[in-house]
């Protein structure tokens, strides 16, 4: 049995080491921090569309903080330096020597890959086992995280089912959770994540939420109490083809998978959250297949996005709450995205976010800033927040996960040992939000 069971460990750690050998190699690319004004991002932006297989800007310059966070290529690094001084740019530091050891260590060490082959010909009984092994603090591939779905919908059939939103481009089933007794009518709460494919805390952390509220229903108050009150619906990845790309060929994969009229692999997709059709194209977006930013051919020209807003649009009824997990930064968003003016409604989204604040301080003693997406960092358009406003949605949160910037620096490939605490912090957060919606719309 000894020897059964350490050719079978030998074989699983021989595919974890195939999956990451598959992989685009950072091997020797820095992350580079680099002081930049806020208001003069331009130059930077177009300098990634430029080198966009050589320059990566993970985190942009806003007023919360003065800086850039950017992967540079090793080939690329002394050019890069050299722009710098001619741009007068001299405070910058090396934050990660080579991102590679990074990627390494995450899909090592943090993400339970199945050790059965996904398909038709496994026994149920050996899925019901990996489902039962199933691990919410670890990082999954898109398919575990839909057989876990259909396994809390089968064991909780009383308040949960699964949400069909649409395709993905690459004819994926794009699927979510809807949680909350079944009464004929309720208002609605909708959390969205992962629609950036290389942010993977954004859907453990969704996955943890939903987790939490089904098996805690019936044990815990507060949650049985808001999973009677509201719908929850959860899609803990929007973006299943970038996702899945970013766990077979490119850790920081950030767009969609959607074709483009260019020749160039890299120039592939578009970024989901800039496709969105209130104000589409305009500040903060990009023209270029190749930027990291580029807003798509057309409003909703992507699968995933035209499908959310059409499930929404016919399926969600009364949706007072609308929240989109993203990291990194921990900073909590409203609208406006395309301009610094304030909805009317601000003043009653700001009273509800600082009370989802105040949640989370207490639940784990981290701090989040809040602010309008344009006060607070920098002008975007087409983004699904500023759609939900003009659609007349009354509480709009983007949430921007840890870590913290100025924390020890992991960005992207956060630790899964962060996942149980930004889940716990968040499903604080989003009770809060239900109590004050309650209170305040006199539900």
């Amino acid at each position: 049995m000894l020897l059964v069971h350490g050719m079978r460990t030998a074989l699983f750690l021989l595919v974890v080491i195939q999956c990451v050998a598959a992989y685009r190699s950072y091997k020797n690319y820095k992350l580079l921090r680099v002081d930049v004004d806020p208001v003069d991002t331009l130059w930077l932006e177009q300098l990634a569309a430029r080198y966009h297989d050589n320059v990566d800007i993970w985190t942009e310059p806003s007023k919360v903080s003065h800086h850039a966070d950017i992967l540079v290529s090793p080939r690329f690094f002394n050019r890069f330096v050299r722009i710098l001084d001619s741009m007068a740019v001299k405070h910058r530091r090396v934050l990660i020597n080579d991102i590679q050891k990074e990627i390494d260590r995450q899909m090592t060490d943090d993400i339970q890959f199945s050790r059965r082959k996904r398909s038709a010909a496994v026994e149920d009984g050996d899925r019901q086992r990996d489902l039962e092994q199933f691990q919410v603090d670890k990082y999954h591939s898109y398919g575990e995280l839909v057989d876990y779905m259909y396994e809390l919908a089968r064991k909780h059939a009383d308040i949960v089912g699964i949400i069909n939103v649409t395709k993905s481009f690459e004819k994926r089933d794009l699927l979510g959770l809807k949680i909350g007794k079944r009464t004929p009518w309720k208002p609605t709460i909708f959390i969205d994540a992962g629609i950036h494919a290389r942010e993977w805390i954004a859907p453990a952390t969704a996955i943890y939420v939903a987790h939490k509220l089904i098996t805690e229903y019936g044990k815990n108050d507060l949650i049985t109490r808001m999973v009677d009150k509201f719908d929850w619906f959860i899609v803990p990845v929007a973006n299943p083809d970038g996702y899945e790309y970013s766990i077979s060929s490119d850790r920081l994969w950030r767009k969609t998978r959607s074709k483009n009229d260019t020749l160039s692999k890299w120039c592939v997709g578009a970024d989901a959250n800039r496709n969105w059709g209130y104000r589409w194209g305009e500040a903060g977006a990009n023209a270029s297949p190749c930027s990291n930013i580029y807003a798509g051919s057309m409003p909703f020209s992507e699968p995933e996005v035209a499908g959310i807003r059409d499930f929404i649009t016919w399926q969600v009824p009364d949706l007072k709450l609308y929240i989109s997990l993203h990291s990194y930064g921990q900073i909590w968003l409203a609208p406006w995205g395309y301009t610094n003016m304030k909805p009317s409604n601000h003043e009653d989204q700001k009273a509800a976010a600082l009370r989802a604040l105040d949640a989370i301080t207490n639940s784990s003693g981290v701090h989040y800033e809040y602010g309008t997406i344009a006060d607070l960092m920098y002008q975007a358009s087409g983004t699904s927040i500023d759609y939900m406003q003009d659609r007349g949605v009354p509480y709009i949160y983007g949430v921007e996960l840890r870590p913290e910037e100025d924390d020890q620096v992991y960005g992207f490939t956060i630790p899964a040992r962060f996942i149980k605490p930004t889940g716990e912090e968040m499903l604080a957060s989003f009770l809060a939000l239900a109590e004050y919606i309650i209170e305040h719309k006199k539900l």
